[in-house]
């Protein structure tokens, strides 16, 4: 296979959303695939196995992929696959495969990833390493003592400031470590050293929360909620059955026609600025000047400053959900459009949730 046939492989895969060795199956079995990439020609064509694929891909990059997208998106437009005159956003949380999230839990997870990487550099025979690994224990054995000795509040409370003197403690054996090491770096070594700066800032940020909630007893805003994927956040939904959800914020758009786009959500989730995030979304696909002719919200989008905004960029009609009693900005002849939209863009949201 000559390289050129990698880039509308690579589109076909993202199109198609298939997995590198599902790719290969499906070059090797189909026509259509073969004309896809213009090697129908060739009786007999090097299809490349799953690893070139994998490599190619992993070449585009994430810009690249969001190059390919925007690419399909224009596309689909002058061929009338996508209507981009409608927009229709709302908000969703991607949830992680976590329990209910706790003090406890969340510092049992930062310990046992300082754990894992003291365990790469004792394999590096690291001078030190054994106290910092006596220390993740003890953080560990404390977690074992609040869930079962610590009885009441009082108790608790008592079990969890120890819990951050300790956290503390790591910190400070582990930041030597990796001065003590110098330009000493191997690969396990590199890997070890990125994984405990790593949760050197997640303590940074975690033991200040943790010490308001013990005093305040209130939850800090943006509060971590496992250490691994520290953009996790606890979004209230106040949705029957489930008043918090704990992932991932995400904006999601959709385009007349279906296509769908979206970014993850960075800091605290404001409704209110979220159409002005869509049309920002749009712009950075279609261009710095376009302006769809109607753009669609829920309630949680409705605020004056925004309506204004969107005035002033030139929106032709606004489909924002008014609060209470408040007047739509949108004629009556558009409102069964706005319903469709929202209806549509509340499934697709649900289809890109599920596995399938």
């Amino acid at each position: 296979m000559c390289a050129p046939w990698y880039v509308p492989l690579v589109v076909l895969m993202v199109v198609k959303n298939l997995h590198v060795r599902d790719m290969e199956a499906y070059l090797a079995e189909n026509v259509v695939a073969r004309v896809c990439i213009g090697c129908q020609a060739n009786p007999r064509p090097q299809i490349r196995d799953h690893s070139n694929i994998a490599r190619a891909y992993a070449a585009l990059g994430k810009e690249g992929i969001e190059e390919v997208n925007a690419l399909l998106r224009h596309v689909a437009r002058d061929d009338g696959f996508a209507e981009v005159s409608r927009v229709s956003a709302d908000t969703t949380a991607q949830e992680l495969p976590i329990g209910s999230p706790n003090e406890p839990g969340i510092l049992r997870g930062w310990a046992q990833r300082c754990g894992r990487a003291l365990a790469k550099l004792k394999t590096r025979a690291v001078l030190g390493v054994e106290t910092a690994r006596a220390q993740v224990q003890t953080i560990l054995k404390t977690v074992k003592e609040h869930h079962l000795f610590a009885k009441g509040k009082q108790a608790k409370r008592q079990v969890v400031t120890r819990w951050l003197t300790e956290v503390g403690q790591v910190v400070v054996q582990t930041r030597r470590l990796g001065q003590g090491l110098g330009e000493r770096r191997d690969r396990v070594t590199h890997t070890a050293l990125t994984t405990l700066t790593t949760m050197h800032e997640v303590a940074k940020r975690l033991i200040p929360q943790s010490v308001q909630w013990i005093t305040t007893g209130v939850v800090a805003k943006g509060k971590i909620v496992p250490a691994g994927v520290t953009q996790a956040r606890a979004i209230v939904r106040h949705k029957a059955g489930k008043d918090v959800a704990f992932g991932l914020p995400y904006l999601r758009s959709r385009l007349g026609g279906g296509d769908v786009f979206g970014t993850l959500i960075r800091g605290v989730v404001d409704a209110s600025k979220m159409p002005l995030q869509a049309l920002a979304g749009y712009r950075k696909i279609f261009g710095a000047h376009a302006t769809p002719t109607l753009l669609v919200y829920d309630r949680g989008g409705y605020a004056a400053a925004t309506l204004r905004a969107l005035a002033r960029e030139g929106g032709k009609e606004r489909g924002i959900q008014p609060k209470g009693h408040g007047v739509g900005h949108v004629a009556e002849a558009v409102r069964a459009t706005v319903r469709s939209a929202r209806g549509k863009t509340e499934g697709i949201i649900g289809t890109l949730k599920t596995d399938k």
